[in-house]
């Protein structure tokens, strides 16, 4: 039997997509979530800052576990200091690279080594010039932006207890509590 249990948490999609992106891209000196309140003379650049901006449902491909499966749109800003050389040549060369390295991309568990979060592939939106964050307006910044789908919650489904290991069909109406004798095992050690 199969366990249903699909869900993460942002803690885990967080840990993972850092930790993913920061061993591919050792060039950055900053990579992480929800960076909101520094101040940008103490920014190490280049830095890959990462934000989810929205969570839509996904009620069409529903899985049927009671869990809430969503589209999560996430933004990846790489960002450069002026002071770079050819800054708008690196930055956009840098935003191309990790734009290729997150198409299609599952990210792997951060506690679970050498498995994958259970989310669907990241599917990439594109690749653009970012000159809408004023809080970023000395550095040159692109943005990525990719769709993942994730699953938040317990599913009524998951594995409790052992799972068997023999199979017995019945016939009605002789099936249930009491009738036990009248099953055949089909599957399993006889």
């Amino acid at each position: 039997m199969m366990n249903a249990d699909t869900q993460i948490t942002l803690d885990q999609y967080y840990a993972a997509v850092v930790s993913d992106i920061s061993a591919r891209f050792p060039v950055f000196r900053t990579v992480e979530f929800d960076r909101g309140d520094f101040e940008r003379k103490h920014l190490p650049v280049p830095a890959c800052l990462l934000e989810i901006t929205e969570f839509e449902d996904d009620g069409k491909n529903d899985p049927g576990t009671e869990a809430w499966q969503c589209n999560a749109r996430v933004e990846a800003r790489i960002v450069f200091g002026f002071r770079t050389e050819r800054v708008k040549l690196q930055c956009r060369k840098l935003a191309i690279a990790l734009a290729h390295f997150l198409r299609l991309r599952r990210f792997g568990h951060p506690e679970k080594p050498g498995t994958k979060l259970p989310t669907g592939a990241a599917m990439l939106v594109g690749c653009y010039e970012d000159d809408f964050s004023p809080v970023l307006d000395k550095y040159e910044v692109w943005r990525v932006e990719w769709i993942q789908n994730m699953t938040f919650g317990p599913s009524i489904w998951n594995d409790e207890g052992e799972t068997p290991d023999k199979v017995y069909v019945g016939i009605a109406p002789d099936i249930g509590k009491g009738n036990e004798g009248q099953y055949t095992q089909i599957a399993g050690d006889k």
